[in-house]
């Protein structure tokens, strides 16, 4: 917490405390940024070598508001549910492309 508020928390309720954190988290939250066609593009390529070379690539993308990044090999690109499959050394996920933010190799 932020030393100005710590100082006040002990005349405050449980539920204003709760509430406080609540709007510090949201406020670390981030926008999902928007993707022009040439970085789709250039998103769609990376995956697609990746695919078929099985290059390490690095996936970078949003989900909720944060950013995570996860290193892998493209297993699968599922255009009809609009997500790929990385296969990572602990097993595989599912990223939606809508998601995507890049993918660049390792």
């Amino acid at each position: 917490m932020i030393k100005d508020n710590i100082k006040w928390t002990s005349l405050m309720l449980p539920e204003h405390i709760r509430l406080l954190r609540q709007l510090i988290e949201e406020n670390k939250l981030e926008k999902k940024p928007f993707l022009d066609g040439k970085n789709m593009e250039q998103i769609g390529q990376t995956a697609m070598d990746s695919l078929n070379l099985t290059i390490p690539v690095r996936t970078i993308y949003w989900k909720d508001g944060l950013f995570d990044t996860k290193i892998g090999i493209v297993a699968d690109v599922d255009m009809l549910n609009r997500e790929i499959i990385v296969d990572l050394l602990s097993g595989s996920i599912s990223i939606p492309i809508d998601y995507l933010i890049a993918i660049e190799r390792v």
